[in-house]
């Protein structure tokens, strides 16, 4: 493969992502179907999980999403494409947002605008999504209808920082040395952080923002990263770090990664408000970092956390459902 093609698979992604929000109602459907494989091979959040082929995607997410969301629209923060495992890939971050007009997968509707903030990164063969890792921070969606889950967050929530330095949503490619400078930093700093064995200050500016979803929160510099999230994922998992990737590119200053999992490590510590459990936690993660010059300056983490809370034995969805019937 050539920068040719990631590049071509941006421009088909981008004018995907742009007739979505130009979209009237019921033509969306016909929007996803001519962009999506028949057999696109899907993977997003608790309670979607996987989805084989198109129809069972658009029975399953996309309309239900739609229907809640008639007039849903995408901003896109973060835009690059790349290649890994002999594959073209293309990938997004950024946020959905709507108003929230009916219940969604058992979040009640509040009829108001709703962020939900998103990670996706996508597979494509001959200009069509062929597979799809999408992560969405539904607790925070939940906590904008007024839910609060009641266990303590190590940062701050609610926070979303934006590109440090221009735009995000590269649409030319970019520099190969650059490139290569991300990627190389990214893959020392991760394999380092599963080691335990490296300062993070190794790799990160001091002035660094981590923004994760709720649940966890927004670091706002590597000291507070280190004294508040660092210091709570290894007290609650002490033991070894496990995971790999099943994508994981940079272009320019911008990198990206994710897994399914990307990370396994047991549950043997206090852990976000939850007692030790001893169960085996599987992390879907989707990671997106900014370089600038020597050090990584921002790293937006998207998590399944609802799915887990369910590993650790917190049922998210049935708290929000005692939570709905004690406030009618």
């Amino acid at each position: 493969m050539t920068q040719q093609l990631p590049q071509e698979n941006r421009a088909i992604v981008s004018e995907y992502f742009a007739a979505l929000n130009k979209s009237r109602l019921g033509e969306a459907g016909d929007i996803v179907k001519s962009h999506t494989s028949a057999d696109i091979d899907w993977h997003g959040p608790q309670p979607f999980n996987n989805l084989d082929g198109v129809e069972s995607l658009m029975e399953t997410y996309w309309n239900p999403f739609l229907t809640a969301f008639p007039d849903l629209q995408r901003r896109t923060e973060v835009l690059l494409a790349g290649e890994y495992g002999d594959r073209s890939w293309v990938s997004a971050s950024g946020y959905f947002h709507g108003t929230f007009a009916r219940d969604w997968i058992g979040i009640p509707a509040t009829s108001q605008p709703t962020l939900i903030r998103f990670g996706e990164i996508m597979a494509l063969e001959e200009g069509a999504i062929v597979k799809t890792y999408l992560l969405l921070d539904l607790l925070d969606v939940m906590q904008q209808g007024g839910f609060r889950l009641g266990l303590p967050t190590p940062a701050k929530e609610g926070l979303r920082p934006p590109v440090k330095n221009g735009s995000g949503v590269l649409t030319a490619p970019q520099d190969l040395a650059e490139t290569r400078k991300t990627l190389l930093l990214v893959e020392a700093m991760l394999f380092g952080l599963v080691r335990k064995d490296q300062p993070m200050a190794r790799y990160w500016h001091p002035q660094m923002m981590w923004n994760s979803p709720s649940g966890v929160g927004t670091a706002r510099s590597l000291k507070e990263f280190n004294e508040a999230v660092h210091v709570e994922f290894q007290g609650g998992l002490t033991g070894q770090w496990d995971g790999s990737h099943n994508a994981r590119f940079a272009e320019g200053r911008f990198a990206v990664s994710t897994g399914w999992p990307s990370l396994v490590a047991i549950h043997d510590g206090p852990f976000l408000g939850v007692e030790p459990t001893g169960n085996l936690l599987r992390w879907r993660i989707m990671d997106f970092w900014e370089r600038e010059d020597d050090y990584l300056i921002r790293n937006w983490v998207h998590i399944d956390m609802i799915d887990i809370f369910k590993q650790m034995g917190v049922d998210v969805f049935e708290r929000l459902r005692a939570s709905a019937s004690l406030n009618r």
